[in-house]
């Protein structure tokens, strides 16, 4: 519920917001912007004494021997801690109060208001001084702070809180003092102004006197330094003369050689193993061709003829008897052939080796010299490779040589650059002390511009102090609307209402006004000098005395005084809406209910009633029940009794007899006064009324009582066939509505009339707008 509560809110427009609570922004503004005023008024006048200070350097304290800073790089604060250091010190504070006598109220008292003698002495302190008489002088202006009262102390306190210093720019700044008497206020600001003077030019008398021998003690610090560094660097390289940046190149040099010599002997090795590799392969191929076996000797002419006799001899015997005389001249032949080829195989067995055998004798020689020569190559190579991480060390770490080398000759360069510019700078200073030195000794601050005594008060600040209280007050105002609209749950627009409840709004009617518009005014015709009550029994709206419609118009009967203003033809509006609901659904009785109280419940039943009554010609009846706080009688000027109350005691009263027409509408108001409406209304009694009406009438309006407090808006709801719930914006809370709508049930109401709306800030607004130029203007 609050967060839809505050989306609502916070799309509200803010003028609207403030218009409508202009009463909590103003309530504040009321009551703080005159106490702003009055407490202004009280508050006693101050006034303030300037006095600007200037020199021609920074101020002391900021001074750096031997190195001068420029005053363009001075910063406030350091000026400002400076100023502080020098004026605003307890002895310093306690000789202006014991001169002005400022123990007690800021002013002077008795003698010291028409002679200040502690202020005439400490201005002729210097002549005292100058006569030796400095323990005179010392007493006179030094002596009361020996012994110092608490009262001093408190007032020197309350000095200190009543100075203030702006630094103007780095040799320049004002010296106030804010104090309820302008004579005095510039008194005191000059005498600290004098003070401030004589005391910066004592310190720099003391700097000058001082900074000779600093200076030389500097010089000599640094001579020493710079030797040191020069014997540090010598000696560093010394050290690491191998490692040092000039022979970082004959390391690199040297490094690369090994490398190519590594790399000559690796690609040997490599030849080597690839040669050694390719004997054994050709020499392997040697042997599985058997060049290690003696090869047979080739064969002679007689062997190879005896191998054709055999042969021959064979096909003989496969053909013919050992007996064939060819037979046997070929076996002769054998015979002496075989003699021929055994002599020729005796000398086939002394011939020499052939090439194959040749060449793997060769190769196998080859290989037993490969073997020494790659041991050689690999003893050259471990050698080699033992040789890198030495050189491969100095080159490693000649860069960290080199930045040490380069760092300490930079630091060497920087002390002889600092101590030939103070050497040249004491060298200086001492001819400038020996030419000028009276100048160096004297003080460059004076003051520029003495206090006077000012002719306005500083403080307060009247206007200020009403203009915060004005703002503060708004602020408050502003907050409080805020927090108000924060924590506010009511409607504002028809929007609101049903983004927040599952019903429809039927309509949003305006504010009524009490009084009739200019155009209801030209359109009222008296009716012959009638002004008595209301005519009964009439269908002519012209019937109404200028008397009768300034009644309904102060009651806001606007169907009847006013029919053409906006809410006029709403409630007409609403009237053709809940009729043709009515009709759809074939329902009769119609409960017109509300929250609370003073939401326009009846003001509502009324109006929509004559509306419906204009329509369907006297087929309307509204009904007052109820009967714990009858309204309509009162509104319509009618008697209050016989009525609703008396219908449901009395069986003996008729409908006829409680009814009054009012134009085209019967009116039952709700009768003489019961002690117990309850009863009444959950009575069977008030069950058969309603049915006679229901044939009596075909539209029954009940005004209800509330829905919430008492039960009588729930009997009634029971009673009736269907609900109009009447909601009052800026004014009816969501939670009773959702109360409403819980008890009565959703299904049962028709819809939400908002009652009271805005119209001016709504979505309608520029329709209602053309409505009352263009057609009001031609009523």
């Amino acid at each position: 519920m609050r967060t839809i509560n505050n989306r609502r809110s916070a799309g509200r427009p803010i003028l609207r917001v403030l218009k409508r609570r202009g009463l909590l922004l103003l309530i504040p503004i009321l009551l703080l912007t005159p106490a702003a005023y009055y407490y202004a008024g009280k508050l006693p006048r101050s006034y303030r004494a300037k006095a600007l200070v200037g020199s021609e350097s920074p101020l002391p304290g900021l001074t750096d021997v031997g190195n001068r800073i420029d005053p363009g790089t001075v910063n406030a604060q350091e000026q400002l801690r400076a100023i502080q250091e020098t004026i605003l010190v307890p002895d310093v504070l306690k000789r202006v109060v014991a001169e002005f006598d400022l123990t007690n109220s800021g002013t002077p008292s008795g003698l010291a208001k028409w002679f200040p003698w502690r202020t005439f002495v400490s201005e002729h302190t210097a002549q005292l001084r100058f006569f030796h008489l400095d323990g005179i002088a010392e007493s006179l202006t030094d002596g009361p702070e020996a012994q110092t009262p608490p009262s001093l102390e408190k007032s020197a306190e309350n000095l200190k809180s009543d100075i203030q210093i702006q630094v103007e720019s780095p040799t320049s700044f004002y010296l106030a003092y804010e104090n309820p008497n302008p004579e005095l206020s510039a008194r005191v600001t000059n005498r600290l102004a004098s003070i401030f003077v004589d005391r910066t030019s004592r310190l720099r008398t003391e700097i000058v006197r001082q900074e000779d021998n600093v200076l030389d003690a500097e010089v000599s610090r640094t001579r020493g330094q710079l030797a040191n560094a020069e014997d540090a660097l010598r000696s560093y390289k010394e050290r690491t003369n191998k490692q040092v940046p000039e022979r970082f190149s004959a390391n690199v040099k040297q490094l690369e050689e090994i490398q190519t010599q590594i790399q000559s002997r690796t690609d040997k090795i490599t030849e080597g193993e690839a040669r050694r590799a390719s004997i054994q392969e050709e020499m392997s191929s040697l042997e599985k061709q058997g060049v290690l076996k003696q090869e047979p000797a080739p064969k002679t002419p007689a062997q190879i003829a005896l191998e054709d006799r055999r042969m021959k001899l064979n096909q003989l015997k496969s053909r013919y008897k050992p007996e064939y005389p060819e037979i046997a001249a070929t076996e002769r032949e054998i015979h002496d052939l075989e003699r021929v080829a055994s002599s020729g195989a005796a000398a086939a067995e002394t011939q020499r080796p052939n090439e194959a055998q040749m060449r793997y004798y060769a190769l196998k020689s080859e290989l037993a010299s490969i073997e020494p020569r790659l041991a050689t190559y690999r003893k050259e190579r471990e050698a080699l490779i033992s040789q890198m991480p030495e050189y491969q060390k100095r080159i490693d770490s000649s860069p960290g040589s080199e930045a040490a080398v380069s760092e300490m000759t930079k630091d060497t360069a920087m002390l002889r650059a600092r101590y030939e510019a103070l050497y040249a700078k004491q060298q200086e200073q001492r001819l400038k002390q020996r030419t000028d030195q009276k100048v160096s000794m004297v003080a460059n601050y004076r003051v520029l511009e003495p206090a006077k005594a000012p002719a306005d008060p500083n403080s307060p600040r009247r206007d200020r102090i009403v203009l915060f209280g004005l703002l503060a007050s708004i602020a408050i105002g502003v907050a409080g609307v805020f927090m108000a609209e924060q924590l506010d749950s009511t409607f504002e627009n028809s929007e609101e209402v049903e983004g927040f409840a599952p019903l429809p709004v039927l309509s949003a009617i305006p504010p009524i006004p009490t009084k009739l518009s200019r155009i209801a005014r030209e359109n009222l015709k008296p009716l012959n000098g009638n002004s008595g009550a209301i005519l009964l029994e009439t269908n002519e709206r012209d019937g109404f005395s200028p008397m009768q419609m300034r009644q309904f118009q102060r009651h806001r009967l606007a169907v009847l005084s006013d029919p053409h203003s906006i809410a006029g033809q709403q409630f007409g509006i609403l009237a053709l809406k809940i009729e043709r609901r009515m009709r759809e659904t074939g329902k009769q009785v119609l409960a017109i209910a509300s929250a609370t109280g003073e939401d326009g419940k009846s003001v509502t039943a009324l109006n929509v009633s004559l509306a419906m009554a204009e329509s369907l010609r006297g087929r309307v009846v509204l009904v007052d029940c109820d009967m714990r706080l009858p309204q309509l009688h009162r509104r319509l000027d009618l008697p209050a009794s016989p009525g609703f109350s008396d219908l449901l005691r009395d069986s003996k009263c008729t409908i006829s007899a409680c009814r009054t027409r009012v134009g085209n509408l019967d009116v039952i108001p709700g009768g003489s006064r019961t002690v117990n409406p309850a009863a009444l209304l959950s009575s069977t009694r008030a069950s058969e009324v309603i049915d006679r009406l229901r044939k009596e009438y075909e539209l029954i309006v009940l005004d209800s009582p509330p829905l919430i407090a008492i039960a009588d808006g729930q009997l009634m709801a029971d009673l009736s066939d269907a609900a109009l719930l009447v909601v009052r914006a800026r004014r009816t809370p969501a939670q009773l509505v959702q109360r409403c709508i819980d008890n009565v049930g959703a299904e049962k109401l028709l819809g939400v009339v908002l009652n009271g709306a805005e119209y001016a800030g709504s979505a309608y607004a520029q329709a209602y707008r053309h409505y009352q130029k263009h057609y009001l203007s031609r009523v």
